[in-house]
Formats: C-alpha cells, structure tokens, sequence
C-alpha cells in the first residue's frame, strides 16, 4: 500500500495509491515484493523519482500489517543510497581476462580525521598495447567506511624504479619530489561506487610509449572516529586485454581547483560555487590532439561534505546543451560514474 509520512513519522495512507504491486514470493528466509510507480506521480505525498541520489529507507515486521497498523520494526531497518535511474551496465567481460593489482602494502593509517597516503607503482604491461576495460576497488574487510575514495594519477615516464619503494602523505612538505610530476588523474574511484567496467568500444591504454609507466596511487582514509592502530591494504584491480578496442579512454577535469582560496561565506544558507572549463583551456587540450572533439559517455561528480547538489553544465556557441550530468541530492558516502544514455561530443 502507499502509505506516506509526517515530520511527527507516522504513517498516513496515502488517498491517491501510486504503488503497484507486480509480484510477491517468500521463502523461509526472504519475502521480495516488486513494485512499479510513475517517476512523476503529481502526488504532493510522493517524491519524484529524477536522475539524483535517493535514499531509500526500509523497515519490516516478522508479522504481516494487522489491523491496528503496521507493527513497530524495532532495529529492523537500514537506509541505503542509490540512483534509480543509472542504469547498469552489462557484465560482458570473460571471467578468464587478466588483471594486476595495484594496493597498498601495511599502510599505518593515522588516528586523524583525514589522511592523503600516496604511493607510486610501475604498470607491468610495457612494449606493446592493451586495453583495460575495468577497474575494481579492493577494499580490506572491514575497511568499508575507512576508504573514502582512490584515484590514479599518471607521472613522469622518465622516473626510475627508486621512486617505488615507499609511500608518504600526500600533500606533505616532505614528500618526495616525483609526486610532483604526477597531475593527470587517468582513474577515480569514490565509496559506495562498484567496479567502473568500459563501454565494449573503449579502453584505457596501456603499454605503449605514451601511455602511463609509473603511476601515483592518492588513497583518502577518513577515520572520524579517530581510531589508533589501523593497517590498511586497499587499492584497484585493473583487468585487461589484448584484443583492442576502437577508442582510449580518459579524463577530463572540470570544476573548482582545490584551494585554500575556495571559500563558503559563513552563515549562508546556501553557496553556489562554479569552476569553468574555458574555451580557451579546451582548445589547449584538444585543439592539436582532439580537433574533432572528445565523446564523454560517464561522468563521476565529486564533492565533500559541505557539497549539497553538483551540476555539470554544457555551452556550444554560447547556447546551452541539455546537462550533462547533475544530482541534486549529493550524498558524499555514495560517488559512483553515472552512465551517460548517449554518448556526448565535447569540442575544442
């Protein structure tokens, strides 16, 4: 039944019933209901259903509704984030492809709210080119909510293997200088996310000359908690093949530079940063290389907590485009790629 709430939580049946029932089973162990609604109902009691962040909050009973109302669930209850409408991409992959990995080795995470821990790795597939099609976070068990989000950045290729053999803290006075030469970001991974899989007419090269030898892996722990003594092994698997794909993928990086100089005036109620991608900057970038233009087919919003919603906007010719990507419900625990439905054409 469609039942909807007040700020006081109780539950009121809703007089105009949107949800409809389409199957239910149980067993011993589980009952699963599945149900459709219009994205759109009209209903002041329902939300619409758009391409942001829900949360969905659910509760069950060991007994079915009696007649008094439904029962109190007790501690049988959870809430998880999603987005109704991303839709899933396909397993095509074979089961039997190859892969590396690239984690950290007994990383000392330090009893402090956040930690940037960088390490350098050398990719092992060299003298002749490959595709990764996906990449997977492997997170140590029980290290869920401790690793907040991954990326991989590609460095200078004229590195030698000296640079591999410790980690440090990003960002730090201290840390070695070749993490200087690492800037562009070829991979981002954020909690809540699952494995990142290509579409089946692309891949990220590997192996040839230009493409990353050494690469600097930034592992943000969030430990609010402040807890002592945890050792962490987390990072990707890179699964990989031989047989080429028609296009490389890569990144591209819009929106606010990270800075002391990025600031929200207190008391606000609310604050609209931008960043802009200029004209100029895309013809630098793809003007000589890309002159016919990039096709984005996923975008991965990122922002931290203060974010609340994130737009990322189009102009061609000074119109613009319909949206790229947007979530006005922003949930910094849930970061995953959004899946584009069609491919886009970004031009110098």
């Amino acid at each position: 039944q469609d039942y909807f709430t007040d700020e006081n939580r109780v539950l009121k049946k809703d007089p105009q019933q949107d949800y409809h029932l389409e199957y239910a089973m149980e067993n011993s162990t589980h009952t699963i209901l599945a149900f459709s609604r219009e994205l759109h109902t009209c209903d002041t009691n329902d939300k619409s259903i758009t391409e942001s962040t829900v949360r969905v909050i659910w509760a069950y009973h060991h007994k079915d509704l009696g007649e008094a109302g439904q029962n109190y669930h007790g501690s049988n209850r959870g809430t998880k984030s999603l987005r109704l409408l991303n839709p899933e991409k396909e397993e095509v992959l074979s089961a039997s492809l190859p892969y590396f990995d690239l984690t950290n080795k007994d990383v000392p995470v330090p009893d402090k709210d956040t930690t940037y821990w960088c390490q350098m790795f050398k990719i092992p597939i060299q003298h002749e080119k490959h595709h990764v099609t996906k990449v997977e976070p492997l997170i140590q068990k029980g290290h869920e909510n401790l690793v907040h989000h991954i990326l991989l950045y590609q460095c200078s290729s004229n590195l030698n293997d000296s640079v591999l053999d410790y980690g440090h803290e990003c960002y730090h006075p201290n840390m070695p200088d070749s993490f200087l030469t690492c800037e562009t970001v070829i991979f981002a991974w954020a909690i809540g996310g699952e494995g990142f899989t290509y579409p089946p007419h692309v891949g990220l090269s590997i192996g040839t000359a230009a493409d990353p030898l050494f690469v600097l892996m930034e592992v943000h722990y969030d430990n609010p908690s402040y807890t002592e003594g945890l050792i962490d092994n987390s990072g990707l698997r890179l699964i990989y093949t031989p047989v080429l794909r028609k296009y490389d993928a890569g990144v591209i990086e819009a929106g606010l530079w990270v800075s002391l100089f990025h600031n929200i005036p207190p008391g606000m109620p609310e604050f609209v940063s931008e960043g802009h991608c200029t004209l100029e900057c895309l013809e630098e970038a793809l003007g000589a290389e890309r002159p016919a233009g990039i096709q984005v087919f996923a975008v991965l919003l990122h922002a931290h907590l203060a974010g609340r919603a994130i737009r990322m906007r189009h102009f061609h010719n000074g119109e613009e485009q319909k949206l790229l990507a947007y979530d006005d419900e922003f949930d910094f625990n849930f970061q995953e790629f959004q899946y584009l439905k069609e491919e886009r054409t970004i031009l110098p």
